[in-house]
């Protein structure tokens, strides 16, 4: 795929500058607790009692630990008290969580401060956090990718407006959700290769065989899904209570796999113009071979990326399961029988898409329309 050349250089002084935002964005979000109207406080002392051992009855075994905290309120017309809770928390952390002095935290107030009181920590202040890891992608985007990496993140920033408004739209109209993220997904495609590829003959082909695979992909598991009648699929275990459960599920399996789909599309597309520039009298069936093999290289660790980022996404709930005395089978039929689902869409969509991506290709150089 034909790339747009950077246009920026990167010199001494942004470096300077992408320093100096970090650093006070960072300072802001660290001192910004009287713009919060919640309660916010800062852990100052913590004082941890004994450990005490706890088994259930799958033998699991833990602890837990009372710990007595003490908190300066740090927003409000309580700014500058002090005030003490007792805070419970377990070595695995399931459901709790221990304080370490330093730590902003939100408060619910209840009773008097400068006393023991009831006040409940309704969780951690991450503002800091969250903005030290947004620069910090911004920047190496910007400094690393130069000009692409600015366009990738419009491409991200403009994405994530579109795909709140397409929520927002099946939240408060009875528009069919399948057909609006069909349409976002399409929107989706062309923004992102029109942004990161640039104008070209190329990225045309790579959008046409990225609607294409994923399409066949989506429709092959709908066919599949109605000659089976959804039998061993756990659509319960989606919660969507007042929206139909098969329309999020395809439409989830399509925004999942739109990525990888893209990405193969458009580096097969890229090497097969690129040969083609280099030997102009490649036929149609060297130019396709060609394609198959770039593609077969590809489309294996595409599909392991997305395997394992659901595995991760479900280990946490699969162990708990397991801990709890449920057995393989159930433990996957609840938890990662969806997701194995989708991640057999995308490895359709993938494989697919190398033949279809192949014809496109091939067939554009055959008939030089590139030129």
């Amino acid at each position: 795929m034909r790339r747009i050349k950077p246009q920026i250089k990167v010199k001494w002084w942004w470096l300077l500058v992408v320093l100096i935002v970090g650093m006070v964005a960072i300072l802001i979000t660290h001192y910004d607790a009287p713009l919060y109207s919640q309660t916010v406080a800062e852990v100052q002392q913590v004082k941890n009692g004994p450990r005490m051992k706890t088994t259930d009855e799958f033998r699991n075994q833990d602890y837990q630990q009372n710990q007595s905290v003490t908190l300066k309120i740090l927003n409000g017309t309580k700014r500058g008290q002090t005030l003490k809770i007792q805070n419970q928390f377990s070595g695995s952390n399931a459901t709790d969580q221990e304080y370490h002095p330093g730590q902003q935290v939100f408060l619910h107030l209840s009773g008097r401060t400068n006393h023991h009181t009831s006040s409940l920590i309704n969780g951690f202040k991450r503002d800091t956090v969250v903005v030290f890891l947004i620069w910090l992608t911004i920047s190496l985007l910007l400094l690393i990718l130069k000009f692409r990496g600015s366009m990738a993140l419009l491409s991200l920033v403009v994405n994530a407006l579109l795909f709140f408004i397409v929520v927002e739209l099946d939240v408060r109209t009875d528009w069919n959700p399948f057909v609006l993220f069909a349409g976002l997904a399409v929107v989706f495609t062309v923004i992102t290769a029109l942004l990161i590829f640039g104008r070209s003959k190329e990225t045309v082909v790579a959008i046409i065989a990225t609607i294409l695979g994923t399409a066949v992909a989506i429709f092959i598991a709908w066919l599949v899904l109605s000659l089976t009648h959804q039998r061993g699929m756990k659509f319960e275990m989606m919660d969507y209570v007042t929206q139909q459960r098969l329309p999020l599920f395809f439409a989830g399996s399509m925004i999942g796999s739109l990525g990888a789909i893209m990405d193969l599309s458009a580096d097969i597309t890229s090497s097969v113009f690129a040969v083609y520039r280099e030997k102009p009298t490649m036929r149609f069936a060297e130019l396709f071979e060609n394609a198959r093999k770039i593609g077969r290289s590809i489309m294996g660790p595409l599909i392991n990326v997305l395997f394992l980022i659901f595995v991760a996404s479900t280990f946490p709930m699969m162990i708990l399961f397991l801990k709890n005395g449920n057995s393989w089978g159930y433990s996957y039929s609840m938890i990662m029988s969806l997701g194995i689902v989708q991640s057999l869409i995308s490895g359709i969509g993938i494989a697919l898409t190398v033949p279809i991506t192949g014809v496109l290709a091939g067939g554009i150089c055959e008939m030089k329309v590139f030129k």
